[in-house]
């Protein structure tokens, strides 16, 4: 038998500490986001959390295409750098009210506002850096990694947090969240770039535009993009709020629930390995046909389907997220310019978060007006059709994996270069 082999990334020492510096942060956000529910809970009820929960989310959707343009403008890795250290104090302190008992709903969820707005200076500052530091043939390989590591601290983080809550209290996870972005930061710091000379417009609506010109001169980015905003709409809401409700009248209750959602999590790490290991030619359409599965688990659960199909189903979501994902991630890297990519995956991280609250808010009516399994099989319906759809446009399958193995095209001539069908 061979030996499994490492990584050929990770013997780059830049990524190793970035991915390092990663996981720790998430795994201390895992534990935080069990630790902040429970903490407000203690303090309050569900009207307060869902308060402090949109604090942190709305700077998201206002201020991520200025953190594209500063992503794009400055060192990504000075940005990230103080972004950590901004989510480390805002934890600490939110720890620091909760362990004095000062915490109030006000005061928690103006800390949880400049947690979301650093959340979004980093987020397209994160993309650019692993572009950054890594040749295109490294892309996938430290996306697969990188995906497969948020993955697994999905399932840890949380199990870790509730562990920290029962033994100890809220506060106490919070003030470790809090640490694992000082370390994070640290990490962060000690990486060796070299410096990129970067010239920017004479203003920030200036850059912006440029942003939006790189965007639209590239229908495939268009049409991906558009298919994430009808994908937050149509999935996470009807699967987050509809399905408990048929967990709980068909399937046997929370427990069914459960092991649904558990299912998901299982899945993804499998496919976060597979990402790893396989190579796609055409990356977009791997990543849409992946994600067939969404569309069927929300029509399983409009049937319903018996509990163990859905958490197949389910398993068959997390690997199409994670595989998907990495395809995705790697395609946007390697097809645009490097001094335009962190502007260009703002716009992407908006497509992907500003339909989401419209989902919730319409799904709850929806269901009312037309049933909630007619809710669902139409969610499930939407969401195969927009994958699917989005597979017409020439160009989203004209782009191909740089590291591929290499394959024809239809007149029997060799791929051209990426940036020929970029």
């Amino acid at each position: 038998m061979r030996r499994p082999t490492v990584p050929q990334v990770l013997r780059d020492a830049n990524f190793a500490r970035f991915l390092t510096a990663t996981t720790i942060s998430t795994l201390g956000g895992g534990m935080a986001t069990i630790a902040l529910a429970f903490a407000v809970l203690d303090h309050g009820g569900v009207t307060e959390l869902g308060i402090v929960l949109l604090a942190r989310e709305v700077p998201m959707i206002v201020f991520v295409l200025l953190g594209g343009v500063f992503a794009d403008r400055l060192r990504r890795r000075t940005i990230l750098v103080s972004t950590d250290l901004v989510k480390a104090a805002t934890q600490g302190l939110t720890a620091f009210l909760f362990f004095t008992g000062t915490a109030d709903v006000l005061t928690v969820s103006l800390l949880q506002i400049v947690f979301g707005v650093a959340n979004a200076f980093s987020r397209p500052a994160y993309t650019g850096l692993v572009r950054e530091i890594l040749r295109d043939d490294q892309l996938q390989e430290a996306n697969a990694l990188l995906g497969l590591s948020n993955s697994v601290l999905h399932i840890a983080g949380p199990a870790l947090g509730a562990l920290i809550v029962a033994a100890g209290s809220p506060a106490l996870a919070l003030a470790i969240d809090a640490v694992t972005f000082l370390i994070s930061a640290l990490l962060m710091f000690t990486m060796r770039i070299a410096r990129v000379i970067r010239i920017a417009s004479t203003s920030v609506l200036a850059d912006l535009r440029s942003g939006w010109r790189e965007l639209i001169s590239r229908p495939w980015l268009v049409a991906m993009i558009l298919s994430f905003g009808m994908f937050q709409l149509s999935f996470f809401p009807a699967l987050g709020v509809l399905g408990p409700a048929v967990a709980r009248d068909s399937l046997g209750g929370p427990t069914a629930w459960g092991l649904i959602l558990s299912l998901e999590s299982v899945g993804a790490v499998i496919g976060g390995l597979v990402a790893l290991r396989i190579r796609v030619s055409r990356p977009l359409i791997a990543s849409q046909l992946f994600c067939l599965p969404c569309g069927l688990l929300l029509i399983g659960l409009g049937v319903p389907l018996n509990v163990a199909l859905l958490a197949l189903l389910s398993a068959g979501v997390g690997f199409g997220f994670a595989a998907g994902n990495t395809f995705w991630m790697t395609a946007l890297q390697q097809n645009v310019p490097e001094h335009a990519l962190s502007r260009v995956s703002s716009f992407d991280w908006l497509g992907s978060v500003a339909f989401n609250p419209l989902g919730y808010l319409l799904i709850g009516p929806l269901a009312t007006a037309i049933g909630t399994s007619q809710a669902l099989i139409a969610s499930g319906v939407i969401n195969l059709a927009t994958a699917v759809g989005v597979l017409l446009v020439p160009s989203v399958r004209a782009i191909r994996m740089v590291g591929a193995p290499a394959a024809a095209d239809s007149d029997g001539e060799p791929p051209g270069p990426l940036t020929e069908l970029a």
